[in-house]
């Protein structure tokens, strides 16, 4: 399993293609899967064991029984996107997932543990101006974590 961290300033380029940093690709397969964050306005990019993981964990759900289930599957798998890693790193992004997260040209790639993140610069910003200690402190509790 490939755990994510850290911040990586990077710019889209005229194809709409993202340069993974080497240290982050080093332990990627050549295909990987893009889809938008259920939470916020940033993309999310597995790998492919991760995907793996949640594909088999979502095929679970009673989707033939379960209207809410079979609409969350379409939706997830349906605004998702496979892609491959080129020889040189890149990773081409869908035009239609990068207006969905407002990418322009600066963006930022932020590990999430099991995923990276894919922000709009600004946007990345804004997010973090928003944050305060209480609500990391609240996130803490909330969620039994002891760190």
């Amino acid at each position: 399993m490939v755990n994510f961290v850290d911040e990586y300033p990077r710019q889209l380029d005229e194809r709409g293609r993202i340069i993974l940093p080497a240290k982050v690709r080093e332990n990627m397969s050549e295909t990987v899967y893009v889809t938008r964050s259920m939470s916020d306005k940033c993309l999310q990019l597995y790998t492919q064991e991760e995907w793996d993981k949640i594909s088999e964990k979502i095929n679970q759900l009673p989707t033939a029984t379960d209207r809410n289930a079979a609409a969350f599957v379409r939706l997830f798998f349906g605004k998702a996107t496979s892609a491959v890693i080129d020889k040189q790193g890149r990773v081409p992004i869908a035009k239609r997932l990068m207006e969905y997260a407002n990418l322009k040209k600066d963006v930022v790639l932020v590990g999430a543990n099991t995923r990276l993140e894919i922000w709009d610069s600004e946007e990345w910003d804004r997010y973090q101006d928003e944050l305060s200690d209480d609500i990391m402190m609240d996130g803490i509790l909330n969620y039994g974590l002891n760190i």
